[in-house]
Protein backbone atom coordinates (compact mmCIF):
# COMPACT_ATOMS: atom_id res chain seq x y z
CA UNK A 1 0.00 0.00 0.00
CA UNK A 2 1.04 3.99 -0.82
CA UNK A 3 2.92 5.78 2.18
CA UNK A 4 -0.40 8.10 0.63
CA UNK A 5 -3.16 5.37 1.12
CA UNK A 6 -1.83 3.89 3.99
CA UNK A 7 -1.27 6.75 6.50
CA UNK A 8 -4.89 7.34 5.44
CA UNK A 9 -6.24 4.16 6.64
CA UNK A 10 -4.28 4.65 9.98
CA UNK A 11 -5.55 8.13 10.64
CA UNK A 12 -8.82 7.09 9.44
CA UNK A 13 -9.21 4.35 11.24
CA UNK A 14 -4.83 9.04 7.57
CA UNK A 15 5.99 24.66 -17.34
CA UNK A 16 5.45 27.48 -16.61
CA UNK A 17 8.41 28.13 -13.66
CA UNK A 18 6.06 29.89 -11.22
CA UNK A 19 3.07 26.79 -11.53
CA UNK A 20 3.85 24.47 -8.67
CA UNK A 21 3.41 20.45 -9.92
CA UNK A 22 3.69 18.44 -6.72
CA UNK A 23 3.52 17.80 -5.70
CA UNK A 24 -0.37 17.04 -8.97
CA UNK A 25 -2.61 23.45 -14.79
CA UNK A 26 -7.35 26.39 -21.13
CA UNK A 27 -10.12 26.54 -23.87
CA UNK A 28 -10.32 28.01 -27.08
CA UNK A 29 -9.08 31.19 -25.92
CA UNK A 30 -6.45 30.27 -24.07
CA UNK A 31 -5.59 32.52 -22.07
CA UNK A 32 -1.76 33.72 -21.17
CA UNK A 33 -0.19 32.87 -18.03
CA UNK A 34 0.92 36.14 -16.69
CA UNK A 35 5.00 36.78 -16.29
CA UNK A 36 7.14 34.80 -12.92
CA UNK A 37 7.39 37.20 -10.52
CA UNK A 38 10.42 38.43 -9.67
CA UNK A 39 11.73 36.25 -6.74
CA UNK A 40 12.59 39.40 -4.33
CA UNK A 41 9.33 41.06 -4.46
CA UNK A 42 6.31 38.15 -5.37
CA UNK A 43 4.31 37.09 -3.04
CA UNK A 44 4.40 33.24 -1.32
CA UNK A 45 1.39 31.09 -0.20
CA UNK A 46 2.25 27.19 0.97
CA UNK A 47 -1.21 25.18 0.86
CA UNK A 48 -1.03 21.99 2.85
CA UNK A 49 -3.90 19.25 3.05
CA UNK A 50 -4.39 18.32 6.53
CA UNK A 51 -5.39 15.04 7.75
CA UNK A 52 -6.53 15.09 11.15
CA UNK A 53 -8.20 18.26 11.21
CA UNK A 54 -9.77 17.61 7.67
CA UNK A 55 -9.06 21.32 6.01
CA UNK A 56 -6.53 22.82 3.54
CA UNK A 57 -4.78 25.41 5.19
CA UNK A 58 -2.46 28.03 3.65
CA UNK A 59 -0.04 30.29 4.76
CA UNK A 60 1.31 33.40 3.45
CA UNK A 61 5.17 33.98 3.57
CA UNK A 62 5.83 30.27 3.12
CA UNK A 63 9.43 30.92 1.59
CA UNK A 64 10.75 32.99 5.31
CA UNK A 65 8.25 30.81 7.58
CA UNK A 66 10.37 29.65 10.12
CA UNK A 67 8.94 27.67 13.95
CA UNK A 68 5.42 28.36 14.65
CA UNK A 69 3.13 29.60 12.30
CA UNK A 70 -0.51 31.07 11.87
CA UNK A 71 -2.79 29.84 9.07
CA UNK A 72 -3.98 32.47 6.73
CA UNK A 73 -7.11 30.84 5.70
CA UNK A 74 -8.95 26.93 6.38
CA UNK A 75 -10.76 24.79 3.68
CA UNK A 76 -12.61 22.40 5.01
CA UNK A 77 -12.81 18.97 3.25
CA UNK A 78 -14.62 16.59 5.41
CA UNK A 79 -11.80 14.22 4.01
CA UNK A 80 -9.73 11.59 6.05
CA UNK A 81 -7.67 10.50 3.13
CA UNK A 82 -4.60 12.09 2.02
CA UNK A 83 -5.37 13.98 -1.33
CA UNK A 84 -3.44 16.52 -3.72
CA UNK A 85 -3.82 19.91 -3.30
CA UNK A 86 -3.70 21.08 -7.09
CA UNK A 87 -3.81 24.65 -7.68
CA UNK A 88 -3.92 27.56 -10.85
CA UNK A 89 -2.56 31.23 -9.80
CA UNK A 90 -3.63 32.44 -13.20
CA UNK A 91 -7.38 31.52 -12.48
CA UNK A 92 -7.27 32.13 -8.31
CA UNK A 93 -8.80 27.83 -8.63
CA UNK A 94 -8.11 25.20 -6.28
CA UNK A 95 -8.85 21.57 -6.72
CA UNK A 96 -8.92 18.94 -4.14
CA UNK A 97 -9.63 15.08 -5.47
CA UNK A 98 -10.06 13.32 -2.75
CA UNK A 99 -9.14 9.69 -2.48
CA UNK A 100 -9.61 6.54 -0.47
CA UNK A 101 -8.17 3.05 -0.50
CA UNK A 102 -10.27 -0.19 -1.78
CA UNK A 103 -10.08 -2.18 1.39
CA UNK A 104 -10.47 -4.84 -0.22
CA UNK A 105 -14.33 -3.83 -0.75
CA UNK A 106 -14.09 -2.62 -4.76
CA UNK A 107 -13.92 0.87 -6.10
CA UNK A 108 -15.10 3.41 -3.22
CA UNK A 109 -17.70 5.72 -5.41
CA UNK A 110 -17.81 9.49 -3.05
CA UNK A 111 -14.44 10.69 -4.12
CA UNK A 112 -15.40 13.98 -5.19
CA UNK A 113 -13.11 16.99 -6.79
CA UNK A 114 -13.43 19.83 -4.39
CA UNK A 115 -13.44 23.17 -5.99
CA UNK A 116 -12.80 26.27 -4.82
CA UNK A 117 -12.90 29.91 -7.09
CA UNK A 118 -11.29 33.24 -6.12
CA UNK A 119 -9.58 30.80 -3.52
CA UNK A 120 -7.22 33.56 -2.46
CA UNK A 121 -10.19 35.17 -0.85
CA UNK A 122 -11.94 32.66 0.56
CA UNK A 123 -11.71 31.00 4.19
CA UNK A 124 -13.30 28.63 5.89
CA UNK A 125 -16.07 28.26 3.62
CA UNK A 126 -17.22 24.68 2.14
CA UNK A 127 -16.17 24.01 -1.44
CA UNK A 128 -17.81 25.93 -4.30
CA UNK A 129 -18.20 23.01 -6.52
CA UNK A 130 -17.98 19.83 -5.76
CA UNK A 131 -17.75 17.35 -8.87
CA UNK A 132 -18.88 13.68 -8.33
CA UNK A 133 -15.88 11.48 -9.07
CA UNK A 134 -15.86 7.64 -8.82
CA UNK A 135 -12.67 5.47 -7.83
CA UNK A 136 -10.53 8.53 -6.70
CA UNK A 137 -6.78 8.03 -6.05
CA UNK A 138 -6.23 11.24 -4.82
CA UNK A 139 -3.30 12.51 -7.28
CA UNK A 140 -4.04 14.83 -9.88
CA UNK A 141 -2.25 17.76 -11.61
CA UNK A 142 -3.32 20.91 -13.70
CA UNK A 143 -2.06 21.33 -17.60
CA UNK A 144 -1.93 25.17 -17.53
CA UNK A 145 -1.73 25.24 -20.81
CA UNK A 146 -4.46 23.82 -22.19
CA UNK A 147 -6.40 24.55 -19.02
CA UNK A 148 -7.36 20.66 -17.91
CA UNK A 149 -6.89 18.60 -14.99
CA UNK A 150 -6.12 15.03 -14.86
CA UNK A 151 -7.63 13.21 -12.03
CA UNK A 152 -5.74 9.54 -11.84
CA UNK A 153 -8.39 5.98 -10.87
CA UNK A 154 -7.10 4.29 -7.70
CA UNK A 155 -7.78 0.52 -9.26
CA UNK A 156 -5.65 0.91 -12.84
CA UNK A 157 -3.74 3.08 -14.80
CA UNK A 158 -6.53 5.21 -16.36
CA UNK A 159 -6.81 8.96 -15.46
CA UNK A 160 -9.77 11.30 -16.41
CA UNK A 161 -8.93 14.33 -18.06
CA UNK A 162 -11.60 17.24 -17.47
CA UNK A 163 -11.85 19.95 -20.14
CA UNK A 164 -11.89 23.97 -19.48
CA UNK A 165 -10.68 22.88 -15.40
CA UNK A 166 -11.16 26.30 -14.31
CA UNK A 167 -14.84 26.72 -14.86
CA UNK A 168 -15.66 22.56 -13.24
CA UNK A 169 -18.98 22.23 -11.66
CA UNK A 170 -20.63 19.57 -10.39
CA UNK A 171 -22.12 18.45 -13.50
CA UNK A 172 -18.75 18.16 -15.15
CA UNK A 173 -17.74 14.92 -16.69
CA UNK A 174 -14.51 13.84 -18.09
CA UNK A 175 -14.02 14.46 -21.60
CA UNK A 176 -11.63 11.79 -22.08
CA UNK A 177 -9.79 8.68 -20.39
CA UNK A 178 -6.11 8.14 -20.65
CA UNK A 179 -4.80 4.85 -19.90
CA UNK A 180 -0.90 4.77 -18.91
CA UNK A 181 0.74 1.74 -19.63
CA UNK A 182 3.77 1.48 -16.93
CA UNK A 183 6.17 -1.55 -16.39
CA UNK A 184 6.69 -2.18 -12.63
CA UNK A 185 7.50 -5.65 -11.84
CA UNK A 186 7.78 -4.98 -8.17
CA UNK A 187 4.00 -4.73 -7.41
CA UNK A 188 1.27 -7.30 -7.66
CA UNK A 189 -2.00 -6.15 -10.12
CA UNK A 190 -1.69 -3.08 -12.12
CA UNK A 191 0.54 -0.02 -11.73
CA UNK A 192 -1.49 3.22 -11.29
CA UNK A 193 0.06 6.56 -10.81
CA UNK A 194 0.35 7.63 -7.17
CA UNK A 195 1.39 11.44 -8.06
CA UNK A 196 1.44 13.22 -11.14
CA UNK A 197 3.65 16.01 -12.51
CA UNK A 198 3.71 18.02 -15.52
CA UNK A 199 6.45 20.47 -16.92
CA UNK A 200 3.80 23.08 -18.49
CA UNK A 201 6.65 24.10 -21.01
CA UNK A 202 7.03 21.07 -22.88
CA UNK A 203 4.00 18.96 -21.59
CA UNK A 204 5.70 16.06 -20.55
CA UNK A 205 4.52 14.27 -17.61
CA UNK A 206 5.96 11.97 -14.47
CA UNK A 207 3.88 9.58 -13.68
CA UNK A 208 5.08 8.18 -9.82
CA UNK A 209 4.21 4.26 -9.62
CA UNK A 210 3.15 2.39 -6.28
CA UNK A 211 6.46 0.39 -6.53
CA UNK A 212 9.62 1.45 -7.99
CA UNK A 213 8.92 3.49 -11.02
CA UNK A 214 8.22 6.85 -12.43
CA UNK A 215 7.36 6.68 -15.75
CA UNK A 216 8.29 9.07 -18.25
CA UNK A 217 5.50 10.34 -20.80
CA UNK A 218 7.16 13.27 -23.68
CA UNK A 219 4.06 15.58 -25.04
CA UNK A 220 1.79 14.27 -22.88
CA UNK A 221 -0.19 17.27 -22.34
CA UNK A 222 -0.85 17.28 -26.56
CA UNK A 223 -1.93 13.65 -26.51
CA UNK A 224 -4.39 14.45 -23.70
CA UNK A 225 -5.58 18.14 -24.99
CA UNK A 226 -6.60 16.08 -28.44
CA UNK A 227 -8.66 12.97 -26.79
CA UNK A 228 -10.76 15.70 -24.47
CA UNK A 229 -11.26 17.92 -28.15
CA UNK A 230 -12.53 14.46 -29.76
CA UNK A 231 -13.67 13.03 -26.89
CA UNK A 232 -11.14 10.04 -27.68
CA UNK A 233 -10.23 7.78 -25.20
CA UNK A 234 -6.36 6.41 -25.63
CA UNK A 235 -3.81 4.19 -24.10
CA UNK A 236 -0.11 6.14 -24.08
CA UNK A 237 3.24 3.84 -23.45
CA UNK A 238 5.94 5.28 -21.57
CA UNK A 239 8.67 6.38 -23.19
CA UNK A 240 11.15 5.78 -20.64
CA UNK A 241 11.41 5.22 -16.60
CA UNK A 242 13.25 5.86 -13.88
CA UNK A 243 13.58 2.68 -11.83
CA UNK A 244 15.19 1.00 -8.80
CA UNK A 245 13.46 3.68 -6.52
CA UNK A 246 11.37 2.60 -3.62
CA UNK A 247 7.84 3.19 -3.51
CA UNK A 248 8.09 6.94 -5.09
CA UNK A 249 5.44 9.14 -3.73
CA UNK A 250 5.60 12.68 -3.80
CA UNK A 251 7.61 14.78 -6.62
CA UNK A 252 8.19 17.92 -7.51
CA UNK A 253 9.83 19.80 -10.55
CA UNK A 254 12.09 22.55 -11.66
CA UNK A 255 11.95 22.92 -15.13
CA UNK A 256 15.09 25.35 -15.22
CA UNK A 257 17.43 22.59 -13.92
CA UNK A 258 15.58 20.16 -15.62
CA UNK A 259 15.47 18.13 -11.98
CA UNK A 260 12.65 16.07 -10.57
CA UNK A 261 12.87 15.55 -6.42
CA UNK A 262 11.55 12.24 -5.70
CA UNK A 263 9.99 11.50 -2.27
CA UNK A 264 10.98 7.59 -1.36
CA UNK A 265 9.19 7.73 1.70
CA UNK A 266 10.47 4.24 2.84
CA UNK A 267 14.27 5.27 2.54
CA UNK A 268 13.28 9.05 4.20
CA UNK A 269 14.71 10.97 1.56
CA UNK A 270 14.22 12.62 -1.60
CA UNK A 271 16.04 11.48 -4.55
CA UNK A 272 17.49 14.49 -6.64
CA UNK A 273 17.25 12.92 -10.49
CA UNK A 274 19.22 15.29 -12.90
CA UNK A 275 18.36 15.63 -16.59
CA UNK A 276 15.01 14.24 -15.91
CA UNK A 277 13.43 14.70 -19.09
CA UNK A 278 15.71 12.04 -20.39
CA UNK A 279 16.81 10.06 -17.39
CA UNK A 280 16.22 6.57 -18.16
CA UNK A 281 16.81 3.19 -15.74
CA UNK A 282 17.61 2.97 -12.29
CA UNK A 283 18.61 5.81 -9.95
CA UNK A 284 21.53 5.32 -8.59
CA UNK A 285 20.70 7.41 -5.33
CA UNK A 286 24.06 9.59 -6.24
CA UNK A 287 22.37 13.04 -4.87
CA UNK A 288 19.90 12.35 -1.88
CA UNK A 289 18.57 14.83 1.00
CA UNK A 290 17.81 12.51 4.11
CA UNK A 291 17.12 12.34 7.74
CA UNK A 292 13.11 12.94 7.39
CA UNK A 293 10.99 11.91 10.31
CA UNK A 294 8.31 9.89 8.50
CA UNK A 295 8.13 11.51 5.19
CA UNK A 296 8.64 13.07 2.83
CA UNK A 297 5.01 12.88 1.42
CA UNK A 298 4.11 15.79 -0.58
CA UNK A 299 6.39 17.95 -2.51
CA UNK A 300 6.58 21.45 -4.37
CA UNK A 301 9.06 23.62 -5.62
CA UNK A 302 8.91 27.63 -5.82
CA UNK A 303 11.00 28.20 -8.82
CA UNK A 304 11.65 31.87 -8.39
CA UNK A 305 12.86 31.64 -5.66
CA UNK A 306 14.99 28.50 -5.84
CA UNK A 307 13.29 26.38 -2.82
CA UNK A 308 12.10 23.40 -2.36
CA UNK A 309 8.90 22.38 -0.35
CA UNK A 310 8.97 18.90 1.89
CA UNK A 311 5.81 17.78 3.84
CA UNK A 312 7.02 15.94 6.95
CA UNK A 313 4.34 14.54 8.97
CA UNK A 314 6.80 14.00 11.80
CA UNK A 315 9.21 16.50 11.69
CA UNK A 316 10.04 17.73 15.53
CA UNK A 317 7.03 19.30 16.67
CA UNK A 318 4.60 17.00 15.85
CA UNK A 319 4.19 17.46 11.79
CA UNK A 320 5.48 20.00 9.38
CA UNK A 321 7.37 21.70 6.25
CA UNK A 322 10.69 21.81 5.16
CA UNK A 323 11.92 24.25 3.74
CA UNK A 324 15.19 23.36 1.25
CA UNK A 325 17.30 26.22 -0.66
CA UNK A 326 18.86 25.37 -3.75
CA UNK A 327 17.51 21.77 -3.90
CA UNK A 328 19.65 21.00 -6.71
CA UNK A 329 22.91 20.88 -4.98
CA UNK A 330 21.76 20.61 -1.59
CA UNK A 331 21.74 16.44 -0.24
CA UNK A 332 22.94 14.74 2.99
CA UNK A 333 21.06 15.34 6.22
CA UNK A 334 17.99 17.71 5.92
CA UNK A 335 18.77 19.10 9.15
CA UNK A 336 22.30 19.80 7.90
CA UNK A 337 21.63 22.02 4.98
CA UNK A 338 23.03 25.70 5.53
CA UNK A 339 19.72 27.85 5.89
CA UNK A 340 17.06 25.18 5.64
CA UNK A 341 14.14 26.31 7.52
CA UNK A 342 11.09 24.90 8.92
CA UNK A 343 7.65 25.50 9.76
CA UNK A 344 4.64 23.87 12.29
CA UNK A 345 0.71 24.91 12.54
CA UNK A 346 -0.08 27.06 16.05
CA UNK A 347 -3.00 25.09 15.96
CA UNK A 348 -2.78 21.56 14.57
CA UNK A 349 -0.07 18.70 14.01
CA UNK A 350 0.56 18.40 10.40
CA UNK A 351 0.00 15.61 8.20
CA UNK A 352 -1.18 14.78 5.27
CA UNK A 353 0.24 14.49 1.74
CA UNK A 354 -1.09 17.66 -0.73
CA UNK A 355 0.86 20.71 -0.71
CA UNK A 356 1.29 23.34 -3.37
CA UNK A 357 2.86 27.23 -3.37
CA UNK A 358 1.41 30.10 -5.40
CA UNK A 359 3.94 32.75 -6.03
CA UNK A 360 1.36 35.20 -7.50
CA UNK A 361 -1.41 36.05 -4.89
Amino acid sequence: MSPKLGIAVALACCGLAFFSVSCSKNNGTTPTPSPTPSASVGPDTVYIQDTGSKTIRSYRGGSTNNGIVAAKAVYPTSDGSQPDVVYSPLFDVLWVPSAYPLQNKGPVLNTPIRIWTAASTKNAVNPDQTVPYSDGAGAAVYDATNDLLYVANIDGATIQIYSTAHLMTASSVAAANITLVITDGSILGTPRPIEMVLDSATGRLFASDEGAVVAVFDNFAATAASAAASHTNMTVPANREITALNQPDGMAYSPANDILFIGEHNFKQIDVVHNASTFSGPQGHSQVISGFGTGPTGLAYDAPRDLLFSYDPNNGQGGGVDVIPAPEVASGNVNSIPNKRSFFDNLVPLSGFGITVDTTH
